[in-house]
């Protein structure tokens, strides 16, 4: 039996408390949960986190910031996937926000539901009810958008989101090679169509970042309702029989129990979600019985299905034309640019990961967008460093529908130890042609005008990757995430998906999960307003259950 914590009948619990909903993670959709549910004054409801709080932390609320928070790894769970055998055995480094407000605290702000056709592929695959008809609800009661009326935007939401408040002139000579190629100038990313090109967009409020764990828990912490209990690591799930009853957590004073009268929400993201539903003896048997724990529901879905955006960074050395590159080696450049940001809270430090975006068909015959093109005022080789010494710009080739999948499974019994995560990236046939044809679709762009007249050399791939052959060993070499996992706990009506379209763990009584684990399938762009939206959707189940309803 591999080594572990102390046997469960062996653990001393220093405090217990009930509450009446208990939610566990405070990521991107489990404060829309905690928030949406404590509009009902008579439910008392406890969210358990195991970051800070982190209320006033500057670098969360400015939008740029977000490189610094991936440098610094303050409130990062500092996951890294095992060997990858198609990254040449490469390890990836897989930030995680570990903060109230989850990874939407930290990320780079990008605002794109998705197509329309995806939600519908949702419901096509089982999960009966979130086809986009159904999900559209949520996404506009759930946002503000700041831009012109655009059909299915909300109006009065928690979450801002507009288009870049700076366009570089590099984003802009990106979109105009973009629209010079055929490619529509788009007006809504999140419209009914997103095929084109555009200025990024964010969710922002006056040039700060919108995220949940400001947006919705801000107002709700003015309820009595609502108890926020940061810095408590969740160990498993309490349960009596097959009823879920509450969680065991690891406070600052030893370990608390915490029960639930109704209901247990389990909101933990893609890799915590399937790591405690296994620690709690739900998952695959063998599995379980290797790591020694008892088995509660055997579920071979929990920790499967792993989805994740794979992505190939074009880098290039330009000449000066305003990149954050230019700025930031100036010697008044950083003040320059801190300047700017106090005075109208515009300029580079206003933007996120990217200032613009193309939605683009690569593969011969393709129906629908299956790349997405990101551009950056800036290159780097890795955000630890910072921008290079030279000005330069990249964009950034990435897949929309990955067929690859990977894995979470445990590596030991103790909630304490990191698990395991295969992410098994180009693994199938499809991805690697896809990524090859998105490099070459890249450079295509990048020698359209206007953009090839600010271009001096292709630093990555670069010339030495001419050949097919010679494009897919570059990518197995430096390609990397875009921070997107997925699916793990996915629902379904098959016996593979843990989950059923009701957001409710099979095989047990009172528990639901709510977090980008359930999503059957990735969205073909950036998942955080999918993960926000499956939190407002959990939130309505839940008190329609509450009704009776």
């Amino acid at each position: 039996m591999p080594e572990g914590p102390m046997p469960r009948d062996a653990e001393t619990v220093a405090a217990t408390y009930a509450t009446d909903m208990l939610v566990l993670g405070a990521g991107s959709a489990g404060c829309v949960v905690a928030a949406r549910l404590t509009e009902d004054a008579g439910t008392q409801v406890a969210l358990i986190e195991a970051g800070p709080a982190a209320w006033n932390e500057p670098w969360i609320r400015i939008p740029a910031g977000f490189a610094r928070l991936y440098a610094s790894g303050k409130y990062d769970w500092r996951f890294h996937t095992e060997a990858e055998p198609g990254l040449d055995g490469r390890s990836i480094h897989w930030p995680r926000g570990r903060v109230v407000g989850g990874s939407g605290a930290v990320n780079g702000l990008v605002y794109l539901r998705g197509s329309p056709r995806d939600y519908d592929r949702w419901a096509q695959s089982g999960a009966r009810g979130w086809a986009h008809d159904d999900v559209l609800p949520f996404f506009q009661r759930m946002e503000t958008w700041d831009g012109p009326a655009s059909e299915g935007r909300g109006t009065d939401g928690p979450i801002h989101a507009a288009e870049a408040r700076h366009v570089s002139t590099g984003a802009k000579a990106f979109i105009e090679s973009a629209v010079a190629m055929g490619y529509p100038r788009v007006k809504d990313f999140n419209g009914p169509w997103h095929e084109g090109a555009g200025p990024m967009q964010m969710n922002v409020k006056g040039g700060r970042r919108s995220h949940s764990g400001d947006m919705f828990l801000r107002p709700a912490r003015r309820r009595a309702n609502l108890h926020i209990m940061p810095e408590r690591a969740i160990q498993r799930l309490i349960f009596d029989g097959t009823r879920c009853i509450g969680a065991l957590v690891k406070g600052p004073a030893g370990l608390e129990r915490w029960e639930a009268r109704r209901e247990v929400v389990l909101c933990a993201g893609a890799i915590g979600t399937p790591q405690i539903l296994m620690l709690s003896g739900i998952g695959d048997g063998a599995h379980l019985a290797e790591m020694g724990i008892p088995v509660l529901h055997h579920s071979r879905g929990v920790g499967r299905n792993l989805q994740d955006h794979f992505l190939q960074r074009m880098r290039y050395r330009t000449k000066p034309c305003g990149t954050v590159n230019e700025l930031w080696n100036a010697p008044l450049g950083k003040l320059q640019m801190a300047a700017r940001y106090a005075w109208d809270r515009r300029g580079p430090m206003s933007i996120g990961a990217a200032e613009a975006n193309l939605f683009a068909r690569v593969l011969p015959g393709a129906e629908e967008p299956d790349m997405q093109y990101l551009f950056v005022n800036f290159t780097v080789t890795t955000y630890d460093v910072g921008p290079d010494a030279h000005p330069g710009f990249m964009f950034s080739a990435c897949q929309c529908r990955p067929d690859s999948r990977g894995s979470i499974t445990l590596r030991s019994p103790d909630p304490d130890a990191k698990p395991v995560i295969r992410a098994n990236y180009l693994d199938a046939p499809h991805d690697q042609r896809l990524m090859v044809e998105g490099v070459k679709y890249a450079r295509r762009i990048a020698a359209q005008a206007p953009l090839a007249a600010l271009i001096e050399e292709e630093l990555t791939p670069g010339p030495r990757a001419a050949t097919d052959e010679e494009i897919l060993a570059h990518v197995r070499r430096d390609g990397g995430t875009v921070y997107h996992p997925c699916g793990t706990a996915r629902m379904g009506e098959d016996d593979l998906a843990p989950v059923d379209p009701l957001l409710r763990v099979k095989g047990v009584e009172r528990l639901r999960v709510a977090d980008a684990s359930v999503m059957p399938l990735i969205p073909p762009s950036n998942i955080q307003p999918a993960a926000l939206m499956i939190g407002e959707r959990a939130a309505a189940l839940l008190r329609g259950a509450a009704r009776g309803g």
